[in-house]
């Protein structure tokens, strides 16, 4: 027996004895404001009501489920795959009084206290001539068992499959997030230390100007240059000012002047 299973017989246990008044049940009356918040359930019949006070006071609502309704209350079960034929302590047991065993047909609902032998249990019970009573029942009269140990299982393992579906959706998160961090880090750290791409087109004139200066030159272009035979692209790199200093003095009526001068000094 498990400590869910105890909790629940010892609150069932300790409602030995009630008995309602004037037709009406706290148990009813509970139902009617706690969980359906409707009026008209204080004086209904209240087996299975007393099953979902028990459940709802020892924290197993979600368990044992909350109803009034016995077929009802068993069918939740058999939808839950909680249902069977195998007595145990804790569980909810569902009664016909015709002999059926046909959930459409349950009448009342109790709790197994204890498993006497495999045809016969002791129980708990609400609304037996009015009161909480324990009883000895026999298998004849038995439709089947819900299993609220059953339910928690699977809903503990439902809520894990959860719990792992968002870690690993917090994680792929943190991975994407960082991921983008470091290329972001790359990029700039690629421009700090001289990526090519980057940095070469970022260089100011003068570097490119001392890095081609730094170059490897041909012998024959430097010895071109120091005997007065450049090659043509040098030449015309020298020639480029003086024409422009004569268009300038052209336009300025200064190459006239100067002309003159070189004829007269030429007849000197």
């Amino acid at each position: 027996m498990t400590n869910y299973a105890d909790a629940l017989i010892n609150m069932a246990n300790s409602q030995m004895g009630y008995a309602e008044v004037n037709g009406s049940s706290k148990f009813g009356e509970w139902y009617g404001q706690n969980v359906v918040k409707k009026p008209g359930y204080k004086d209904a019949a209240w087996c299975d009501m007393f099953v979902s006070w028990a459940a709802h006071q020892t924290g197993q609502a979600q368990d044992v489920g909350q109803f009034s309704y016995t077929p009802e209350h068993a069918q939740w079960f058999k939808d839950q795959g909680a249902w069977g034929t195998t007595p145990m302590p804790g569980a909810v047991v569902f009664f016909d009084w015709g002999h059926s065993k046909n959930i459409s047909a349950i009448d009342h609902v109790g709790l197994v206290k204890k498993v006497v032998n495999d045809h016969t249990i002791q129980t708990i019970e609400g609304n037996i001539s009015n009161k909480v009573v324990t009883k000895v029942r026999t298998d004849d009269t038995i439709v089947g068992y819900g299993y609220p140990e059953k339910v928690r299982e699977k809903d503990q393992a439902k809520e894990k499959t959860v719990n792992l579906a968002a870690k690993k959706a917090a994680a792929e998160t943190a991975l994407s997030a960082t991921t983008v961090k470091q290329v972001k880090s790359a990029d700039v750290n690629g421009m700090l230390t001289g990526t090519p791409e980057l940095v070469t087109a970022k260089q100011p004139v003068a570097e490119t100007t001392q890095s081609m200066t730094a170059q490897k030159v041909n012998p024959d272009d430097v010895s071109g240059m120091l005997t007065g035979t450049p090659e043509p692209l040098a030449a015309g790199a020298l020639l480029l000012p003086v024409a422009l200093g004569l268009a300038a003095a052209k336009k300025s009526g200064a190459l006239k002047k100067l002309i003159s001068h070189w004829v007269a000094c030429g007849k000197r």
